[in-house]
C-alpha cells in the first residue's frame, strides 16, 4: 500500500478542458446547422420559368413574403397550402408591419413580395397577387426564375 506524501508539496490542480472544447464545438455545429435551416426557405417544388439573366435574392430583406403559385393555381406560403383570402391577408399584414416599423423610428422598411410561379401556371392567378400588392402599396415585387447558362 502506498502511503500518502506528507511533505507538504501538493501537485498543481490540473483542469481538463477537453470536454469543454468538445461541448463548444458541438454548440458551434448546432448553431451553423440551425442558421442554415433558418435561411433556407421551405417551399413546394415548382418548375420555375427560365431566364437568361436574373439577379440573386437579397438576403437582408427583412420584410419579405414568398408566395408559391402551383400549376393548378394553388397558393402556398412556407410550404403550406393556403387559401387566396389568407394570402391577401398576409400581404396586408406585411405592409402593416413594415409601416409600423418605419413609424417607430426603425430603419426604412421596404416590404417585398417574391412570387415563385410554375412556368405552366395561369397568369390570372399571378395578376391577382400583383394587383393586390399594388393596392396595398407594396412596390417591390420579385419573380423567382431558373437561370439558364448563356
Amino acid at each position: 500500500m502506498r502511503l500518502p506524501d506528507t511533505s507538504g508539496q501538493r501537485t498543481p490542480f490540473r483542469f481538463n478542458i477537453t470536454p469543454m472544447i468538445d461541448v463548444v464545438f458541438l454548440l458551434i455545429i448546432f448553431f451553423l446547422v440551425a442558421s442554415y435551416f433558418v435561411r433556407s426557405e421551405h417551399s413546394r417544388e415548382v418548375a420555375l420559368p427560365d431566364a437568361q439573366r436574373g439577379n440573386p435574392d437579397d438576403p437582408s430583406s427583412e420584410y419579405r413574403l414568398t408566395i408559391t403559385v402551383e400549376r393548378d393555381g394553388k397558393l402556398s406560403i412556407a410550404g403550406n397550402l393556403v387559401s387566396e383570402e389568407t394570402v391577401m391577408q398576409r400581404i396586408q399584414e406585411l405592409q402593416a408591419s413594415a409601416t409600423s416599423a418605419a413609424s417607430t423610428g426603425q430603419k426604412m422598411a421596404r416590404p417585398e413580395v417574391r412570387i415563385r410561379s410554375d412556368r405552366d401556371a395561369q397568369f390570372a392567378e399571378i395578376r391577382k397577387l400583383v394587383e393586390h400588392c399594388a393596392a396595398n402599396g407594396i412596390q417591390s415585387i420579385r419573380f423567382a426564375v431558373a437561370n439558364q447558362p448563356k
